[in-house]
């Protein structure tokens, strides 16, 4: 089976830290891919149009050049999807009906939720503070602020990291705006229709997306719901172990007990 993880709103693929060199150990030999969303990283001079079918429509794009030799073309998929990438990781599911054998739906959202549920009042209006913070490291631990609840020490080293990264390409602003829109927009595929087995995990203590968007998604496709204690929205950066563990419970060991394709 094929891995693919996909970050969040303005975010690439290195805020995952060593997230999926501890998913590689993990499931190994299996690959691991990593894509960013358009707008972001590798892509950060591409403008995303405002629709998650289009973003995940470009990211089945890229992966069908992803290296053959790594079995890419042929195998299943795993998706994990963080917030925006897990609308997109839900709009492959429908996209690749056949092919997509799990996902892991990390504190997303849809439509089906009332708008500040998915986006806290509080919270928008700290990001808009935070989009007007000169400093890139300022400006990354404020919006760590919101995101994490990591000591503050470790958030300050994230955001220096953050800030790197930033130099290298961040997004634009109509990126941004393109990808706020998409997910704001986002209707998740009709629950008929995907033969994916899903899962929804979500923070209790999420300050940015209320953690009933998780809830909602679960009910809406029948699907598990698991909710970590105090983590903050970006949960692969709380606790990686918790969700390591999650990844084994709901993927690793069923396959090897011959419970899942």
């Amino acid at each position: 089976m094929n891995w693919l993880l996909l970050r969040g709103l303005g975010r690439e693929q290195r805020h995952w830290h060593d997230f999926p060199e501890r998913v590689r150990a993990l499931v190994a030999p299996e690959p691991v891919f990593l894509l960013d969303l358009a707008g972001t990283g590798t892509e950060h001079a591409r403008l995303p149009l405002p629709s998650v079918p289009w973003l995940a429509r470009d990211i089945a794009r890229r992966a069908a050049r992803l290296p053959r030799s790594m079995g890419a073309a042929q195998a299943r998929w795993c998706l994990v999807g963080l917030s925006l990438g897990g609308m997109v990781a839900l709009e492959l599911c429908g996209l690749w009906t056949e092919r997509v054998a799990h996902a892991l739906v990390i504190n997303s959202s849809a439509n089906i939720t009332h708008p500040t549920a998915r986006l806290q009042p509080r919270a928008l209006a700290g990001l808009g503070r935070t989009l007007l913070a000169g400093d890139a490291t300022a400006r990354e631990e404020q919006l760590l602020a919101f995101t994490s609840h990591l000591p503050a020490a470790e958030r300050h080293r994230y955001a220096e990291r953050a800030a790197a990264f930033a130099r290298d390409g961040a997004p634009g602003r109509r990126a941004l705006i393109s990808q706020l829109c998409a997910a704001a927009r986002f209707s998740p595929p009709c629950a008929g229709s995907l033969s994916a087995r899903l899962c929804f995990l979500g923070s209790r203590q999420d300050r940015l997306v209320s953690a009933v968007c998780s809830r909602d998604l679960a009910c809406r496709y029948g699907a598990p719901h698991l909710e970590h204690p105090w983590a903050g929205h970006d949960l692969p950066l709380d606790d990686p172990r918790w969700l390591l563990e999650r990844i084994v419970e709901r993927v690793v060991r069923p396959r090897q007990q011959g419970l899942t394709t």
